[in-house]
């Protein structure tokens, strides 16, 4: 799996980055979606229960991946402010 922008070796990423990476968002949300994804259907209708934990586990990963780059442009940017 690819780690960093286009990178998947730890040793070429800055330390923000492996930071990011290690926190590992774009996974946390794929495994939230699954969950909401099997959840909503038993909840509302049984019928949905194939097709929404796929739907709700690439929302939740794409999500994911969302949140990793802005704590990364957000790390930055506080480290800039620091320095």
């Amino acid at each position: 799996m690819a780690i960093g922008r286009y990178r998947d070796v730890p040793a070429d990423m800055d330390d923000v980055e492996r930071e990011v990476a290690a926190a590992q968002y774009p996974e946390g949300g794929l495994v939230f979606g699954l969950g909401v994804g099997i959840v909503l259907p038993i909840v509302t209708i049984e019928a949905l229960l194939l097709l929404t934990p796929i739907l709700c586990g690439v929302g939740g990963f794409v999500l994911g991946r969302f949140v990793r780059d802005y704590e990364i442009r957000r790390r930055r940017a506080e480290r800039a402010r620091g320095e």
